[in-house]
């Protein structure tokens, strides 16, 4: 929710470049007149926006494709809720992340008139006190700390020291204590994580490769999940649903995929776009085994605990500025997912991860529910948020049996690691989902996309 204030100037004057060149009417023709050369069935494993924007672009080169998805919900990590609210409730991805980008493509092509820009300004909590961007920025009660911390985050990119953890980095620099948790909101839970288990190479990876955009854009009054209906009606169509496969065996003539209910899929070549857990997890066997190199970019690539929490509240009790609140001990960032929507119901999200989604996981929504209000409560002692709040949605990602966690993210040890993840094996398996984004765009869904658009193009033979 933040990534407009971490790259605020990185990125100004950067070119706007073609990533997905059949989305882009300039770009259209010479996609469709390629001949990709491939032959026989494409078999895609995970109906996620990598799997279907995969599926959609080789459909359009006449390649013969089936979807293969374990759970009976086809969008992966894209998913809402009707009825909670006036609109629907975003319990994955929420955010475009730049007008660069695939997802922005998409959402312009085909819902132009509910791109809405991120309204609103963060609200930082200090000390026990509420304050605004001005304070954070502009007290000399802070001595420029707020500065300070932002010029750190504006700069990671060209970080030059050892290969240490965030939380490492902050301490030594040395950042005032009162803003580790700021530091925490605005970096590390949103990246996916928590300081101390960032490592500062990856994340400098992460940074200088980052080029979709510094501004955030939200749809108005329809769910992420809904461009990719719209769009890919035709790949939505290819998508076989409650089917987990076990078991991928690369053949000599074709590849054999087996799901752990027995059933049989032949194809000349395997997408693989399942979260980087799964197979961190050997819930997919491969045989032949997959190469050393491959499994040791699996197991550095690091996926958290992570949840969304969505309070709907019969008024809102927050000042009408505000975008996010940033900083809470229990959650690091809620914002405010009512804001720029035609609606008559106030909502605030709660976004954690790491350690403080774990410490929900398996906590009834009645106690959460409790927790959350109380922290709200502290931060809004005049207003009584718990006598507005109407009601709760719990997404704990790292329930979901085919998910198991948030999003991938800068990882000690993971530098140079989404490449290898990434690689083809043969011409045969193939790699893609927002953990094989080797453009500074993981845990995203255009970086998702682009991902899958990369391991299309190197099925060429």
């Amino acid at each position: 929710m933040n990534r407009r204030i971490l790259l605020k100037n990185m990125l100004k004057g950067l070119p706007m470049y073609c990533v997905a060149p059949w989305l882009l009417e300039a770009c259209a023709k010479a996609e469709r007149d390629e001949t990709l050369g491939i032959e026989g069935p494409v078999c895609i494993i995970g109906a996620g926006a990598a799997g279907i924007y995969a599926a959609a672009y080789l459909m359009k080169l006449g390649v013969d494709v089936t979807i293969l998805e374990a759970s009976s919900l086809a969008g992966g990590r894209i998913r809402s809720q009707n009825g909670f609210a006036d609109f629907p409730a975003e319990l994955g991805a929420e955010e475009i992340h730049g007008r660069r980008s695939l997802l922005y493509d998409l959402a312009l092509s085909s819902a132009q008139a509910d791109i809405v820009p991120e309204v609103g300004e963060s609200k930082y909590w200090l000390n026990n006190v509420l304050r605004d961007s001005y304070f954070f920025q502009q007290s000399s009660a802070l001595q420029g700390a707020g500065q300070t911390l932002l010029q750190i985050s504006e700069s990671l990119a060209s970080y030059e020291g050892p290969d240490i953890s965030l939380q490492e980095y902050l301490i030594n620099f040395p950042i005032e204590p009162g803003m580790i948790e700021i530091a925490n909101a605005i970096i590390a839970n949103e990246y996916g994580t928590q300081l101390d288990r960032i490592g500062m190479y990856a994340l400098r990876e992460a940074e200088q490769r980052y080029s979709s955009g510094i501004d955030g854009y939200f749809l108005k009054n329809r769910s992420m999940w809904s461009l990719f209906e719209t769009a890919f009606p035709d790949a939505i169509a290819q998508i076989k649903l409650n089917e987990p496969v076990g078991e991928v065996i690369v053949r000599e003539s074709d590849v054999l995929i087996k799901t752990i209910y027995d059933a049989e899929y032949f194809a000349q070549k395997v997408l693989i776009t399942v979260p980087v857990s799964l197979l961190q997890q050997g819930f997919i066997t491969f045989n032949p085994s997959l190469p050393q190199v491959k499994l040791d970019a699996i197991n550095a690539i690091k996926m958290d605990v992570g949840s969304k929490f969505i309070l709907r509240f019969s008024a809102p009790f927050w000042d009408d500025d505000t975008g996010s609140i940033l900083g809470g001990l229990r959650i690091p960032e809620y914002w405010v997912s009512s804001a720029g929507k035609n609606s008559a119901t106030p909502k605030l999200t709660a976004f954690v991860m790491g350690d403080r989604a774990a410490y929900f996981q398996g906590m009834a929504e009645p106690q959460i529910k409790a927790e959350l209000l109380d922290e709200l409560g502290l931060m809004y002692p005049a207003q009584n948020p718990s006598e507005l709040c109407t009601g709760i949605l719990v997404q704990r990602w790292a329930d979901e049996p085919f998910i198991r966690g948030a999003y991938s993210y800068p990882s000690p040890q993971s530098t140079g690691m989404r490449e290898v993840l990434a690689e083809p094996i043969g011409n045969r398996l193939f790699f893609a989902g927002e953990a094989c984004n080797v453009n500074g765009h993981i845990a995203t869904v255009h970086g998702a996309m682009e991902s899958a658009y990369l391991a299309c193009k190197a099925m060429k033979t």
